[in-house]
């Protein structure tokens, strides 16, 4: 069931990879792991489909969902290491659209690290509306936040990639796929797009989403004052006014006329969205992260000076996230930082970004590690991330590291 290559010394790591499939937890997923950007960790099982009649190949790519964040984090810390982008300016001056409805003063670092309180559209939006660039980012840059700018942070999570990305495609010209497999993708020889070319589709594995909580209808029907804290979070999911439904649900990211998950549809493939359609393999953001986990260079590529690395894993938000039913939740610029919830290995200042239903990439510079993992089929809550931080919890045991 299980392929690839596993260093000698991980074998209980190994183990842990095989019987998250074997039990039933995975359908498909492929984990990778670089120390000193040496890969002692490449291994991939369990198939790329429902049925169980297509294996899952040594070269399947998936959808990472917010795991992209990170990725394009690293695109925009190269344009502030450039000195074409300054985070404390205000985003209008990038975008002068932006300034409508007494946003005119917002600084461009509220935009990586979920405080600009534009975590969802206000405007009703059709099914789809993500994968339509100029549209969402009209409406956000016409729109008033849903919380005072900086007073606050809570995830944004559609919405941080058109932001950002708008930004970028303001300096540069190129949207940020364009940018990411032209400045980084491509002389790193990554096998990961932000907007997937048809020729790469064949490779794909669908999403397979968790069920959704059977409480949901029952809830809607009881008055809100009976209900407790996280029924009240699960509730406040179907209305777009609180910051929730307006970051998760406007529109629902479902199933379209043809019962087909929206994530699996050529639309949403080909479209850019840099906060949730990434497409890629485990090694590739292992690879990626292993640079930043090791200097910001590889074979005469440069992504990242170990100072710009620094100013991206800085502690920016931590605390209640005002979208997340007010879990601990930290952010440094555009990256997530470690906390109980996502573990990334017991080093604090360890850095990346994982996505919904538990695909995980990080960096830790302190030890020289980095990890990638994608799957298939999607968990809810907090287990999503379980096979990848107990892979690594248990690398990190082996080499003595607590």
């Amino acid at each position: 069931m299980v392929s690839g290559y596993c260093d000698e010394r991980f074998l209980e790591a190994k183990k842990i990879f095989e019987a998250s499939i074997d039990s039933g937890f995975e359908l498909g997923c492929a984990i990778s792991l670089e120390i000193e950007g040496e890969k002692v960790i490449d291994l991939w099982g369990g198939y790329a489909n429902t049925d169980k009649t297509e294996p899952w190949e040594k070269d399947t790519i998936v959808n990472v969902f917010s795991t992209t964040k990170g990725v394009a984090a690293i695109c925009l810390l190269q344009l502030i290491e450039k000195g074409q982008l300054d985070l404390d300016k205000p985003v209008s001056e990038y975008w002068p659209e932006f300034a409508e409805n007494g946003k005119g003063d917002i600084p461009v670092r509220y935009l990586f690290c979920h405080k600009s309180g534009l975590c969802g559209v206000r405007t009703p939006l059709d099914p789809g509306s993500f994968t339509d660039w100029d549209l969402i980012c009209t409406e956000l840059a016409k729109q008033e936040p849903l919380w005072e700018p900086g007073t606050a942070h809570g995830y944004h999570a559609l919405t941080y990639g058109h932001l950002v990305g708008e930004i970028l495609r303001r300096i540069d010209g190129r949207t940020i796929g364009n940018y990411f497999d032209e400045e980084i993708a491509k002389p790193l020889d990554l096998d990961f797009w932000i907007g997937l070319p048809e020729s790469e589709f064949s490779r794909v594995s669908n999403i397979h989403p968790s069920k959704p909580n059977p409480l949901l209808p029952l809830l809607a029907k009881l008055p809100r004052f009976l209900l407790p804290g996280p029924m009240k979070f699960l509730l406040d999911f179907t209305d777009t006014n609180k910051p929730v439904g307006a970051a998760f649900n406007n529109p629902p990211l479902g199933s379209n006329e043809n019962d087909e998950f929206e994530a699996n549809t050529r639309k949403w493939r080909e479209a850019e969205i840099p906060a949730a359609n990434g497409h890629g393999n485990a090694r590739s953001l292992a690879k990626l992260y292993g640079v930043l986990a090791n200097g910001g260079s590889r074979d005469g590529v440069h992504v990242l000076s170990p100072d710009t690395i620094e100013l991206g894993r800085q502690t920016q938000s931590d605390g209640k996230d005002l979208v997340l039913g007010h879990m601990h939740t930290r952010f440094g610029i555009g990256f997530m930082l470690g906390t109980k919830n996502v573990s990334m290995g017991p080093n604090p200042e360890s850095f990346g970004h994982g996505g919904a239903g538990g695909s995980l990439g990080f960096a830790d510079p302190d030890n020289n590690i980095s990890l990638g993992f994608v799957m298939n089929q999607m968990h809810p809550g907090i287990t999503a991330w379980k096979t990848a931080t107990d892979v690594a919890d248990s690398v990190y045991k082996s080499l003595n590291i607590t």
